[in-house]
C-alpha cells in the first residue's frame, strides 16, 4: 500500500513540475526595424524633421497623414504597405551623441509590442527637442507599441 501511495505522489509531483515548465517555452519575438535614413537616404532626421508633438509619439499608417503632420527636409514616399512610422518628440536638458533603437519586441507572455529608444547624451549645454522615429513592420489595425525612453 505504501508503494502505491508513494508511486501516486511521485507521478503527481512529476506532472506538477512538468506543467510549470511551459513558461520556459515562451520566447519573445524580435522584429527588425529600420529608419528613414536607411530606407530613403534622409539626413539628420532628429534635427531636420519635425512633428507637432511634445514628449509623446504617434504611429502614422498612411502617406496622406505623414504629409499632413510631418515637415522638414525629409518627406519621402514611404512604403506604407510594408511599414508603419512610429514618430515622436523628446526634449532633453543636454546635447545628444546618438539615438539607439532596440529591435521591436513582441512579448510572448502578453502579446504586446515594445520598443526601447535610448538617447545617449553628452555634456554640451544644448537643450534639443528631438524628433525620433522608426519604420516598423506593418501593424494590425488595433495593435499598439509600448515605447520606453531611456536617457544615459
Amino acid at each position: 500500500m505504501k508503494k502505491t501511495i508513494l508511486f501516486i505522489v511521485a507521478v503527481f509531483a512529476f506532472v506538477l513540475i512538468n506543467s510549470c515548465s511551459n513558461d520556459d517555452d515562451c520566447l519573445s519575438v524580435i522584429f527588425d526595424i529600420t529608419s528613414l535614413e536607411d530606407e530613403y537616404s534622409c539626413i539628420n532626421t532628429p534635427y531636420q524633421m519635425d512633428i507637432e508633438l511634445s514628449e509623446e509619439f504617434i504611429i502614422i499608417r498612411s502617406q496622406a497623414v505623414f504629409e499632413n503632420l510631418v515637415t522638414g527636409t525629409c518627406t519621402p514616399q514611404i512604403d506604407f504597405e510594408t511599414y508603419d512610422l512610429l514618430i515622436g518628440k523628446k526634449g532633453l536638458t543636454s546635447g545628444v551623441d546618438s539615438i539607439n533603437y532596440d529591435g521591436l519586441v513582441k512579448n510572448c507572455d502578453n502579446g504586446q509590442l515594445g520598443l526601447t529608444i535610448t538617447f545617449v547624451r553628452n555634456a554640451t549645454t544644448e537643450a534639443p527637442n528631438l524628433t525620433y522615429h522608426a519604420l516598423v513592420p506593418k501593424l494590425e489595425i488595433n495593435e499598439i507599441i509600448n515605447v520606453s525612453i531611456v536617457t544615459i
